[in-house]
């Protein structure tokens, strides 16, 4: 009986408030099933794949008032080469994704500026919908949060706990990253 090795890719996350990590677990778990092995990881100043144990790189990061995590440039730019020559994945976690029609990646706003200024062309491309948690805010995001809430025609009640993930979206995002490390 012989078995053949299944390939393995790096998970890496920039969650601020741990919603982008849950999304990263998702993804882990859903590869898995498909036949790919994941090792995940906390964005960092040390984060760094190794191309002769990973096939692939997945990045799931979120947004913060319009920004990603500089950590992620940093990733990007120092192993360019590699990330474009294996199977890539970039999920941008955004609120601004919680209606369907801001939750394509090619008119994305955040996702399009951070593609542009970093360059980078991930094989596949997802925003999702991340989580309003207004009690867990410090009252300085809360209030930022709030003010673009209100612009958007988004809720700014300061008790609401909403998840906005869309699960099966997560789980189909995965199916295709898995389709492509499996080539």
């Amino acid at each position: 009986m012989s078995s053949t090795a299944r390939p393995r890719v790096l998970v890496v996350y920039s969650s601020r408030f741990g919603q982008a990590e849950k999304i990263a677990r998702a993804i882990v778990d859903q590869l898995d099933v498909r036949g790919v092995d994941a090792d995940l990881e906390s964005l960092s100043a040390t984060t760094a794949p190794d191309p002769k144990r990973h096939a692939g790189l997945a990045l799931v990061a979120s947004v913060r008032y319009g920004f990603f995590d500089k950590l992620a440039y940093r990733l990007i730019d120092e192993w360019r080469t590699w990330l474009d020559s294996v199977p890539s994945l970039l999920v941008t976690v955004s609120l601004t994704a919680r209606t369907e029609a801001k939750r394509d990646p090619a008119v994305h706003s955040y996702t399009v500026k951070f593609l542009t200024k970093s360059g980078w062309r991930p094989g596949h491309t997802a925003v999702v919908a991340g989580m309003l948690d207004y009690p867990r805010y410090r009252i300085w995001d809360r209030l930022a949060i709030q003010m673009i809430m209100s612009i958007t025609h988004g809720p700014t009640d300061p008790k609401l706990t909403i998840e906005y993930t869309d699960w099966d979206q997560v789980r189909a995002t995965a199916d295709l990253y898995a389709d492509a490390v499996l080539g």
